[in-house]
């Protein structure tokens, strides 16, 4: 249970304070060292001792369930540890009331088009009940391109109601993003043991469920029950700890909303970089120079700039230490952390991101000037005669090709190269009326039935239904962390039958979702 505190004075396991010299080693902070601090705290509720300092929370609903806001997690990576993995916190001695989140980091804000964001912003967030003990614990990442969003997105990933709901702790975690996150050089190769650069967001990721490892017991949580989870990019980040030698030992259970898996490599990814060093200024891109600019400066560079496939540089890279292959490659062969998994899409997921097509001829248009060779066989899987609309044919088609028929992929791959149970699911969930209907179950829309955070849609009223299917999702995500299974109500995955669970208003099981699409798409396009 959370633990209380008369009045002590102690010490605490820290990593130092002040300014840190640059690390020697790159791995995840350690769980003790030489250096302690001490501390004197008084007795209050939710107050817990952590391992760099105690920690204070709030209470402000009634039900029991603690917050405690934006404790940090690693040093700010700032001056000399700009580009560099993350190092232990400095210590604090008296306690650090948790009231408010940390700053998001880095980004262009999307409704300004202004950065915004503070480089110190390495801090995780955690909701529990007063009295927890050796709870599930379910750690989650954002999504965001991993170059925007926060641990605290406009309220959608407030863990209160999960903790509320289902007991279990919760925690929500910021990473380096964009180019703070992700810029890799020879300049910083050099730098390193390893040699290689990049991957600073995915080491911060480490850090922050080291962090979790160490502390969480003293929130009521089981480190040895911890889930790992998240949408989007932060799926995509997900599936790297499962496949990362890095991040084995710290998550027992995995679930992937609407991510997928990463093919570049560090020499791909210091390509790419080339632009962002010339648009701040940095031509020849030396380590001191780049530190030099301001953070604003370089997260304002868009994603965009470089020559990659995806059209997004800021991403995970193959570095040979944080991944050795690609994710699909190491499960495949069976070296990734065979942990009970959870992968899921929604049926609309590219209804917010596609152009508006109103005829056959604007959507054969959109789909050749997007997949080029491919488009005629893409055009004959998906004829715009067969759906609602050409607009409706579009979504499906870009949803089948970058989300259902991958995750399918890598589905069939961990349940085969695993023992521990592999599920799937498809969200199906659209929001009433005709604003809901042409939107559809679009990318990210189930964040808010898993969170529980209906009032972060602002204005709309959930309905019986829709409750019940967020309870649902809680109940499995808490199941999987708790036990690392589902009941029989949802079948484990078996690449025969293709079964999965459809996420929608009635919760039912079925089977072939997309089988002859993905076959195709499959041949066609690959991974």
């Amino acid at each position: 249970m959370l633990k209380r505190l008369i009045l002590i004075a102690g010490v605490v396991g820290c990593g130092g304070s002040g300014s840190m010299p640059p690390p020697e080693s790159d791995a995840p902070p350690p769980s003790d060292s030489s250096q302690t601090c001490v501390t004197t705290v008084v007795a209050r509720p939710g107050t817990v001792i952590t391992t760099t300092g105690p920690v204070t929370g709030t209470s402000d609903d009634g039900d029991g369930v603690f917050a405690w806001k934006g404790i940090p997690y690693a040093a700010p990576p700032v001056g000399e540890l700009r580009w560099r993995p993350p190092q232990p916190a400095p210590c604090w001695s008296d306690e650090l009331v948790t009231t408010a989140f940390g700053p998001q980091c880095p980004q262009i804000d999307d409704a300004t088009g202004a950065v915004v964001g503070d480089e110190s912003c390495l801090t995780v967030n955690v909701w529990a009940r007063d009295g927890a003990s050796g709870a599930p614990v379910l750690v989650f990442v954002h999504g965001g391109g991993n170059t925007n969003g926060s641990a605290f997105e406009k309220g959608f990933y407030d863990g209160h109601a999960i903790a509320a709901a289902t007991g279990a702790v919760v925690v929500t975690m910021q990473y380096r993003l964009g180019a703070l996150g992700f810029y890799a050089s020879a300049e910083l190769d050099a730098e390193r043991a390893e040699g290689v650069s990049g991957n600073y967001g995915i080491l911060d990721q480490i850090a922050a469920l080291a962090w979790v490892r160490d502390n969480v017991a003293g929130f009521g949580g089981a480190p040895e029950k911890v889930l790992l989870f998240g949408e989007s990019a932060g799926g995509q980040d997900t599936l790297v700890h499962v496949a990362s030698p890095l991040s084995k030992g710290l998550f027992q259970a995995a679930i992937v909303e609407s991510g997928g898996s990463y093919r570049t490599t560090l020499a791909q990814h210091e390509q790419a970089m080339i632009g962002l060093s010339d648009a701040v200024g940095c031509a020849p891109a030396t380590a001191a120079c780049m530190r030099a600019v301001p953070a604003a400066t370089l997260a304002g560079v868009p994603s965009a700039v470089g020559p990659l496939s995806t059209g997004m540089q800021y991403t995970p890279n193959i570095d040979g230490y944080v991944l050795a292959e690609s994710v699909p490659d190491t499960i495949a062969h069976g070296g990734h952390a065979a942990v009970p998994l959870i992968l899921g899409t929604n049926a609309d997921e590219t209804s917010r991101m596609v152009p508006k097509v109103t005829t056959d001829e604007d959507y054969q248009a959109a789909v050749r000037a997007q997949y080029g060779a491919a488009a005629n066989a893409l055009l004959g899987l998906y004829p715009s005669a067969s759906f609602a609309s050409p607009q409706q044919a579009l979504v499906r088609m870009t949803t089948d090709i970058t989300w259902t028929c991958p995750a399918r992929r890598l589905v069939r791959s961990a349940s085969e190269h695993q023992t521990a149970p592999v599920y799937r699911y498809h969200f199906e969930w659209t929001a009433p009326g005709p604003g809901g209907a042409s939107v559809g179950a679009t990318h990210g829309i189930e964040i808010p039935f898993v969170f529980g955070t209906f009032s972060a849609l602002g204005g709309f009223t959930p309905s019986a239904d829709d409750r019940a299917l967020s309870a649902a999702m809680q109940g499995y995500w808490t199941q999987l962390a708790a036990g690392g299974s589902l009941d029989a109500t949802w079948p484990r995955y078996d690449s025969g039958t293709d079964p999965y669970l459809r996420l929608d208003r009635t919760i039912v099981v079925d089977a072939g979702l997309a089988t002859s699409q993905c076959d195709a798409l499959d041949a066609l396009v690959g991974d």
